[in-house]
């Protein structure tokens, strides 16, 4: 998968499904600092990410404070060619961060042994030997 270079930061994509409903985001930025992904709230227009009894409430912690999310369980996500079932995913409002819509962090970067190639922008699943 191709990374796209902008503004000093990484941007990629990731596919969500959710009762029977698929959506592409984009403009996440690829974050292996980040342990948790995280989307942005304002990004979601098919899928339905409101609060229900079985979603949890978290708090992410960096360099910008301390914020509240909601933490929602997934049907599937796919990340180029891999892909998650029943996979959590965070979802927040980042109003003070326009043009982005979220974090793709470690969680899904070392589930997938995901390599990233900052010299070719291509990020991609290591081989099994």
């Amino acid at each position: 998968m191709n990374i796209e270079y902008r503004n000093g930061l990484l941007f990629v994509s990731l596919v969500v499904s959710h009762e029977g409903i698929s959506e592409t985001i984009h403009d996440l930025v690829l974050d292996t600092g980040a342990a948790q992904s995280i989307i942005d709230m304002d990004a979601i227009q098919l899928l339905d990410v409101s609060s229900k009894n079985e979603d949890e409430f978290v708090f992410m912690s960096g360099i910008g404070g301390r914020e509240s999310a909601l933490r929602k369980r997934m049907d599937h996500i796919q990340f180029d060619s891999y892909h998650m079932l029943n996979a959590h995913l965070d979802f927040a409002y980042l109003d003070e961060h326009p043009g982005i819509n979220g974090l793709l962090g470690s969680d899904i970067l070392l589930s997938g042994g995901f390599v990233i190639d900052l010299k070719e922008l291509e990020i991609y699943q290591k081989p099994i030997t």
